[in-house]
């Protein structure tokens, strides 16, 4: 996203056009079968006499765990990724219940889902079930994981999650964790992912299942790392974490916690002075600047945490979260 950055995945030149897997599936079926048919109809031609050695076509190779051999950074299957490098402002809905039927519901309209590990009851299995409604329903998942822990991002990212949002981030440690957790590291020498390479474990997981076989050596290149900063000791770490972490993606001002944690609520003036350190320091260093969705018009503002018509930011003055409003009663019939 900056010189600082050059693989970043939101304005790498290795980010290509985005394809969705049923897509790639299709094609790659349809070139074997005519491939099959093509073969069958004509006579098998007849072995040279002898081929020297320098001849034989090399075996593929390939990164990760040496899977099809598909170019490392060579797909783009996150499309809230292709959206931002088109200029688009990015809306999602937070999923803090397992109904799946809700969760297709959720994707109506959105960009990305935002998962919410932190706070809710979710099980990994509830949330890996999540995550399938979510990508085929055609939207992005993301998880907000309790924080940087090896444990929570492996499974989030073997689940299938797209992007990892890390909580009250206030140490430059943190921020190397949450990157580090999340990649692959090199893979294959001779096709070697994207970087930053970082030491996530090569396990099993459905992610195969929802992104296509070449999601083992274009992951580190989908998956976005966001930061999350809450509190006064993360605003002033924010320009330090830029500067010293490669792999950071999006940085967001966490509305609600941002205020509880310092005693001020948005409109004051030592909340917009903080909120002014991390704008500026986050533009600065290229990354995308995330807020609440009422905070759309704010300069600056790429991708939200809410749907495009929030009014609010979820929260009232005092903290407490604002109920859904009640519906209205059906017509009599």
């Amino acid at each position: 996203m900056n010189a600082e950055n050059p693989t970043n995945p939101v304005n790498s030149p290795s980010a290509t056009s985005p394809m969705k897997r049923r897509d790639f599936l299709a094609v790659t079926t349809g070139l074997v079968a005519a491939a099959s048919i093509a073969n069958a109809q004509q006579p098998a031609p007849a072995a040279p006499a002898s081929a020297p050695a320098s001849a034989a076509t090399p075996p593929a190779r390939g990164g990760g765990r040496g899977g099809p051999g598909v170019p490392a950074g060579s797909l783009t299957f996150n499309t809230v990724i292709t959206k931002l490098k088109e200029g688009k402002q990015i809306f999602s809905n937070t999923i803090i219940q397992p109904d799946l039927e809700a969760v297709k519901k959720a994707c109506v309209g959105q960009d990305f889902i935002w998962i919410e590990m932190q706070h809710s009851r979710l099980t990994w299995r509830e949330t890996e079930n999540i995550i399938k409604v979510v990508v085929d329903a055609g939207c992005i998942p993301f998880v907000r994981v309790p924080g940087a822990i090896e444990g929570e991002i492996q499974k989030a990212c073997d689940a299938g999650a797209l992007g990892i949002i890390i909580p009250m981030v206030d140490a430059v440690e943190e921020a190397r964790d949450a990157v580090k957790f999340a990649k692959w590291p090199i893979g294959h020498r001779d096709n070697p992912n994207a970087k930053p390479w970082g030491h996530r474990s090569s396990g099993g997981g459905q992610f195969t299942a929802l992104y296509g076989p070449g999601y083992q050596t274009n992951a580190n290149n989908n998956i976005l790392i966001m930061l999350q900063i809450e509190n006064p000791e993360g605003v002033g770490l924010i320009d330090t974490i830029l500067t010293e972490v490669p792999g950071i993606d999006i940085v967001m001002v966490a509305s609600n916690d941002f205020g509880w944690q310092a005693g001020d609520r948005d409109g004051d003036a030592s909340y917009n002075a903080r909120e002014k350190l991390v704008r500026e320091a986050v533009l600065k260093h290229g990354k995308i600047l995330a807020g609440p969705s009422s905070w759309q018009d704010r300069p600056g503002y790429r991708l939200f945490q809410g749907p495009r018509n929030a009014t609010n930011t979820g929260y009232d003055a005092s903290g407490n979260r604002i109920a859904d409003p009640v519906p209205a009663p059906a017509p009599p019939k």
